[in-house]
């Protein structure tokens, strides 16, 4: 009897799901967990993907999730599993993903009490989830089991209403966790996908129509599509204003160009004088990764008008000085803009424009960028990835190099990240998701560091076969600590603490985990082997060997050669 019961209840909760557009489960199997992953697995709607590490499972959710923004059903049994979810649950909410993660649990009368595998799991997640739903102990009534399904239903359409993000729901279950297979789910009611009413302020965007007449700047720092960063572009010669925006904006790798885009603004930023301080400046999302943009923005002075696009309608801004929120998508903010008259000024962009020739003058002259080394290979990455190409930057050394190397590109490839919370954690396990989700050439540029916190997300990579080419940076620990304040530690502190060498042969793991594996030695060999991936893709690691202080001596060259050209046109 309680089999059944607990069964219709169940169905009733996946029935809910489905209402509110669930399609796709990512499981880590267990015991208490036992009849939701047998139903769900069974459910011919539901595209099921089975990850045995929980923390590994999460990310290749989040992976998913970030292809096509629709919600990824989580599962794990109770215990320590649930905790496993944990980092990328923080990822999701700090990137607005819907995630919706069930969680197994005990039933009332086996916590606190000493039971195996049983700790409080209510709140788990605490203020990083939107909803959190403690789901009753099975009971198949008319009245309970429409509960079961409109608490499945109404929660995931929580996730997916702006501002997106995870949800969870937690499954007090008995034994036997067998389910009844002979059971239907008798629920018929069901609930709409939810179509959010996008918020259109035009009486707004009319009352600051002078502002887009002014000296402005355009900020972009969030992850954005190739189509949304053609807008940006369109907006941005629209105004006639400066655009910056880093590797996740797409705004380089969309295919087209503004000629008012900044792609070297990490160079650009520090050489602004006084002369181009904007009246109006305009950020959406948050602040890119290149450093010098936050620092000059930050130091701008008082009677600046700052606005804040975010789709979200969450007022993210860390500067502290935007006056409107606009909760608008990118869009229909530039098909608002687009309408209202602009009088773009071409002296006030030639400065910036006259830094943007120079720094892209000393990337082509700087010789470090010619040899091999970690930067130039990233350099030709960035450059040589074809149409319809994924490419997901790890935190760190790797979305920096593509910062500050990268160049406008004609081929349309789509980047993505983790900058939510910037962790180096779960990024093989993401790019597998990501994978999954498009079954499109993939890549992922990753320093050793972070494939080690992940090498268990290999094992998806392997066992879906797909088709990720992983770009590993190894120098060998912590090269990023080389940019910063640490390296003017003793070898002493800064080797165990900051350096933190692994000395691992990562041609075993590849070995291990069936994946084909390439240590080139020059520019062309590696050049040659992206060229490959992109008609014969599949799933293999091209290591890019270095030294810790290698991408400190690139970078530091680059600037020098970038200075030289500036004192050389003052001098005209």
């Amino acid at each position: 009897m309680n089999q059944q019961v607990m069964t219709d209840y169940l169905l009733a909760a996946i029935h809910g799901f489905k209402a509110a557009g669930i399609k796709r489960a990512v499981i880590s199997p267990g015991s208490r967990s036992t009849p939701l992953a047998l139903l769900l697995h069974r459910d011919p709607a539901i595209d099921c993907w089975i990850d045995v590490d929980e923390r590994s499972a999460a990310f290749f959710a989040l992976g998913m999730t970030k292809v096509d923004l629709q919600p990824t059903l989580l599962l794990c049994t109770s215990g320590t599993a649930a905790a496993n979810y944990y980092p990328a649950i923080c990822e999701a909410e700090a990137t607005n993903l819907p995630l919706v993660v069930l969680t197994a649990d005990r039933p009332p009368e086996l916590r606190g009490v000493g039971a195996p595998q049983a700790m409080d799991q209510q709140n788990l997640y605490a203020s990083h989830v939107k909803k959190m739903v403690e789901m009753t102990v099975p009971e198949n009534t008319p009245d309970m089991l429409q509960y079961s399904f409109w608490q499945a239903a109404t929660t995931t359409i929580e996730a997916v209403t702006q501002p997106r993000g995870p949800v969870h729901l937690n499954f007090p279950l008995r034994e036997p966790l067998l389910p009844d297979f002979t059971r239907t789910c008798s629920i018929q009611q069901t609930i709409a996908y939810p179509r959010t009413q996008q918020l259109l302020p035009a009486a707004v965007l009319t009352e600051l129509a002078p502002l887009f007449t002014k000296k402005g700047l355009l900020v972009v720092g969030e992850s954005l599509t190739p189509s949304e960063a053609e807008k940006l572009h369109e907006l941005a010669d629209h105004l006639g204003w400066p655009l910056v925006g880093d590797p996740l904006t797409n705004l380089a790798t969309c295919g087209t160009a503004s000629a008012h885009f900044l792609s070297q603004a990490d160079l650009i930023f520090p050489q602004l004088n006084v002369e181009m301080i904007p009246e109006v400046v305009i950020r959406f999302g948050r602040l890119p990764v290149t450093k010098n943009v936050l620092l000059w923005l930050s130091k701008l002075p008082a009677g600046i008008e700052w606005l804040f696009v975010d789709e979200s309608g969450q007022w993210q801004d860390q500067l502290h000085r935007s006056a409107y929120l606009l909760q608008l998508a990118t869009e229909d903010f530039v098909a608002q803009v687009s309408q209202l008259p602009s009088r773009p000024q071409p002296e006030w962009f030639q400065p910036w424009q006259n830094l943007q020739v120079a720094a892209e003058e000393a990337l082509a002259a700087t010789p470090s960028l010619a040899e091999w080394n970690e930067a130039a290979a990233v350099r030709i990455l960035q450059q040589t990835l074809g149409d319809e190409a994924q490419l997901l930057l790890a935190n760190s050394n790797a979305i920096r190099f593509v910062d500050r190397y990268g160049t406008v590109t004609d081929n349309t490839y789509q980047v993505f990240g983790n900058r939510g919370v910037n962790g180096i954690d779960g990024l093989i396990s993401t790019v597998a998701g990501i994978a999954a989700a498009s079954q499109k050439p993939t890549y992922l540029l990753i320093g050793d560091l972070a494939f080690f916190h992940d090498m268990n997300g290999l094992q998806l990579l392997k066992h879906y076969q797909l088709p990720v080419t992983i770009i590993l940076l190894n120098n060998n620990g912590g090269g990023i600590f080389s940019f910063l304040s640490q390296n003017t530690l003793s070898e002493s502190d800064f080797v165990p603490l900051f350096g933190t060498p692994l000395d691992l042969d990562f041609q075993q793991a590849a070995k291990l985990y069936g994946a084909k594996w390439h240590g080139p030695a020059t520019l062309a060999d590696f050049a040659s082997r992206i060229e490959e991936s992109l008609t014969t893709p599949c799933f293999q690691i091209i290591e890019v060997a270095g030294q810790q202080k290698d991408p400190v001596i690139a970078w530091q060259a680059l600037q020098e050669a970038f200075q030289e050209r500036i004192s050389d046109e003052n001098k005209d």
